[in-house]
Parts: C-alpha cells; structure tokens; sequence
C-alpha cells in the first residue's frame, strides 16, 4: 500500500512510502543466480589464495521453486516446504573443479568448518549453511588464526547475500530496479560501511551526486536494521513548503514510526527548515517503539559537495554518520555488468554486444562520472547497434 502526505498550499507529495508488509511479500528467499555463484567462487579462491588453502566450499540450503534454485532464509522450514511443495536441500558452490564430487579430497583431520549464520533485522538468526575448508599441506598459520580469517571470509559471503536480498526486495517489494549491479572492490567495501551502519542508532548522512545509488544505500540501512514490516518513508525536501517544516515532519514522523524516514537533498531546506529538522530529531531520538527507537533518519545531499551553512555542516558532524558513496570512475570493475544490464533493458531480446576495443573504451572512458550518464549511453547504442557489434568507432560517436 502506497501512502503519500501532502503539503497544505500546493498539494504536492512530500512522502512516498511504502507501507507494512503482508508477511507473504517479504524477502524469504533469494535467487542462486549465475552471477551470486560467480562472486562466491572469487570469494572463495581469493581465500584459498590468500590463506594457503588447498579448496575452499560453502554448503546452502536451498529450495527449487518454479524452476530456480533460492537461498532459504526463513526459519520455518517445515512451512516453506507446505507453501512451495518443494524439499530444503544442500547447495555446494566450491573451488573444485567442476567435475570434482563435493569434498572428495577434504581430510577431515584438517579441515575447518565454520557456520554461516544470517541475522535478521528483528535480531533472529538464521543458520544458512557452513563454510568449509581444507588446509593445504605447507599451511604455517596457527589453528586458531585460521579460524580467525576464516570467520572473515564467512563474514564476506553473508554481506553478499544481503546485497542480493535487497536485489529481491526492490524487485518484489518496492516494485522497481533500484538495486546495486556489480561485484567490483568499492561495492565490497560498500557493504562492509552500511553493515556497520546499520548498527548503529545515530541518522546516516548520505554524500554522493546523482546517479550514484542513494535511495538504494538508503533502503539497505532500512532492511538491515528494521523488521521486515516496518516502513521505509522517503521525502524531498525540495516539495516541502516553507515554514511547513515542523508539520510535514510530525506527519512523517507518524508514517514512519517503527520503521525509516528518509529525506532526501537537506540541502534545499532554509534556515529554519533545517532547524525544525535539528528539533524533529532531538525530540524523536527519545521516543520508542516496541523497545527500539520510534525512527531511523537517514537523510541526504543533492550531491556530494552541495554548499552548507556552517551551523548545518557543525551539526551534521556532531549528530550524524556519514556514507560516501563511490563515483561511477571508483567501480570501474562494475562498469560491464551495468551496461549489459541496460543492454538487456533496452533491446527487449535484441541484445547487442561491443567489441574488445570498444569495452576498453568504455571502462577507461572519462565521459562517464555516473549510472545515469552509462544508462543513456547504452541507450543510443541500442538504436544504431541493431544486434550487432559495436566498434569503437561508433562508441566514441556517442561518448562525443
């Protein structure tokens, strides 16, 4: 159910929300796609690698639903059995070879075995599967070292598996496309400072220009740290009226109780509006609900270097955490996945595909500073490409 909030003068929305979940909806289960196989392996032989290992696998339970496989995470299994019709069975993705039987040359004398253990945003756990590892045979770390860095590599795969459902909750939740494509270092790393985040209580400050991901940052904090039913609210603060800042936000305020209330470019707020948002704060950060705080704020720029008073850039430091997201030239890793995406998005089966040179050119190209610059590139492409290769040529045409 969508609710929207509009303010007295104009009558333009200033909340879009999406309101309490039937449980049904929720993200119970998440795709064991090609790509979620492909990064698991990178995590794994990068271990192996790293650690002197001689393989490395995880076992996940899963379940084949109308003809793919999806990670369970639920903890009633019995009842997602009933629901689908389908049985829970062991998945293993390994740094074997393919033709290699599952764990045919672990010893069990020398190898490890840590559990993968998912924690939901109402702090249950779910056990998902298990990391194992067998020790290569020149191994010098201590036992106990071993198990330290192998806590960091199933701490790795669980942050993953959390960006894949939020994948499967902006497809089959919020009703849109809004999610991260990639696997490149700065998306890791990403991971790892919204899962701190999320912890935390203090509202999140997120920095980044157009393009770069904030509704998507702003909802992995909201799914990481909240109930699955809880609200996620969002406003802009360019719709808001002035000196309707105190109203509109005590009507935010009951929309978003028990759940998130996101507002997005602060910077368009005058003096007073902002001041209004400083007491909204201090007033809600006191009130509680079902044990936790009533609201998480997250709030953001319009863009990464947008111009502050001095008292908002005192009191976002003092009162806020901030998320700087990466620029599209820091996932240069993540830049094929994104175009192949838009490709399929665009061409409706017609797919196209660029020539060696012209990738190049597109991965090291400086034109490109953001998601929606990439978006529109591929988008001319697909009218001149008409399924075939695209040469360098015809790229540099359309970066011109």
């Amino acid at each position: 159910m969508i609710a929207l909030f509009q303010a007295a003068i104009n009558h333009k929305p200033v909340a879009r929300s999406i309101r309490k979940f039937n449980q049904s909806t929720t993200a119970k289960w998440v795709p064991v796609n090609k790509s979620f196989i492909t990064l698991s392996k990178i995590i794994l032989r990068a271990a192996v690698e790293r650690l002197d290992l001689a393989h490395a696998a995880v076992t996940l339970s899963c379940v084949t639903h109308q003809g793919y496989r999806h990670l369970v995470l639920v903890r009633d299994m019995q009842g997602l059995s009933a629901t689908t019709g389908e049985q829970v069975e062991e998945f293993i993705i390994s740094t074997q070879e393919a033709n290699a039987s599952p764990f045919e040359d672990f010893i069990a004398e020398t190898t490890f075995s840590l559990p993968l253990n998912f924690k939901q945003a109402q702090g249950t756990v779910q056990r998902l599967g298990y990391l194992v590892a067998q020790a290569g045979p020149g191994l010098v770390i201590k036992p106990e070292q071993l198990t330290r860095e192998l806590a960091l590599v199933a701490d790795e795969i669980i942050r993953t598996i959390g960006r894949y459902q939020t994948r499967f909750r902006a497809i089959h939740i919020y009703g849109d496309q809004s999610y991260w494509i990639g696997n490149g270092k700065a998306l890791r790393q990403l991971d790892h400072r919204i899962d701190a985040l999320a912890k935390g209580m203090q509202p999140v400050l997120i920095r980044a220009d157009k393009g770069s991901g904030k509704v998507i940052a702003a909802r992995s904090l909201h799914c990481l740290s909240r109930a699955d039913t809880a609200p996620f609210i969002e406003s802009d603060c360019n719709e808001w009226e002035e000196g309707a800042a105190a109203d509109i936000l005590q009507s935010l305020h009951t929309y978003a109780n028990g759940g998130t209330l996101f507002v997005r470019n602060i910077n368009a707020l005058s003096g007073n509006s902002f001041q209004m948002l400083c007491n909204f704060w201090l007033k809600a950060v006191n009130a509680r609900f079902d044990g936790t705080y009533s609201v998480r704020l997250i709030m953001s720029l319009s863009r990464k270097d947008a111009v502050l008073t001095a008292f908002q850039t005192q009191w976002l430091a003092q009162h806020t955490q901030e998320l700087l997201l990466p620029e599209l030239r820091e996932r240069r890793e993540d830049i094929r996945d994104l175009a192949q995406f838009y490709i399929r998005e665009f061409t409706f089966g017609g797919d196209f595909d660029l020539t060696g040179e012209a990738w190049h050119l597109l991965e090291s190209s400086d034109y490109l500073n953001n998601v929606e610059q990439l978006k529109a590139v591929i988008q001319k492409l697909s009218l001149i490409a008409n399924g075939a290769l695209v040469s360098a040529d015809e790229l540099r045409s359309v970066l011109a």
